[in-house]
């Protein structure tokens, strides 16, 4: 996995933010060494349950039905609201409707953003596939800056901002 971007966004992001990355079972604990490395504190290991499964070895394995989110933080930061609770429960986009194979569904990126920021601020997405995190910021009036290299992604997450009558914020 490609961790370089771990140590960049903590010299971009402001004292007090919050970081979330989401990762597999399988490599969490090489993010969480990146996110120690990159002088982040980690708080929680979030657990998105999926409610449905996914595929994978269909019988030689248990089907899986969540993510690991890994939060970190950037000096001291305060959760917006009551305390939230480390398992979410948001069921995860059907495959017909995937736009990106790690599609997240924008009620938890809607979560997230409520619990870390406040209207008007920032959300950065180094990896924006499909454009939920960006679409969940304009639904919450947030402002984002998100990277795609994938420009089959790229004019997915565009589409997808047009529909929410967005300009195109990806190049």
């Amino acid at each position: 996995i490609d961790t370089r971007f771990i140590e960049e966004s903590y010299r971009l992001m402001k004292e007090g933010s919050a970081l979330y990355l989401f990762t597999r079972w399988d490599v969490y604990p090489e993010w969480i060494e990146a996110v120690k490395s990159a002088n982040f504190t980690i708080k929680n290991l979030i657990v998105w349950d999926r409610i449905m499964h996914g595929l994978g070895d269909l019988k030689g394995a248990y089907a899986p039905q969540h993510d690991f989110c890994i939060f970190a933080t950037k000096g001291r930061h305060i959760l917006r609201g009551n305390r939230p609770k480390d398992v979410l429960r948001y069921q995860r986009p059907s495959p017909v409707d995937l736009l990106h194979p790690t599609q997240k569904p924008i009620k938890l990126i809607r979560h997230l953003i409520k619990n870390s920021s406040d209207k008007g601020m920032f959300v950065l997405d180094p990896y924006m596939g499909s454009g939920t995190t960006a679409a969940a910021c304009k639904q919450l009036e947030r402002d984002f800056i998100g990277f795609e290299i994938d420009n089959e992604y790229v004019e997915k997450a565009n589409e997808r901002l047009r529909q929410c009558n967005l300009k195109n914020f990806f190049t």
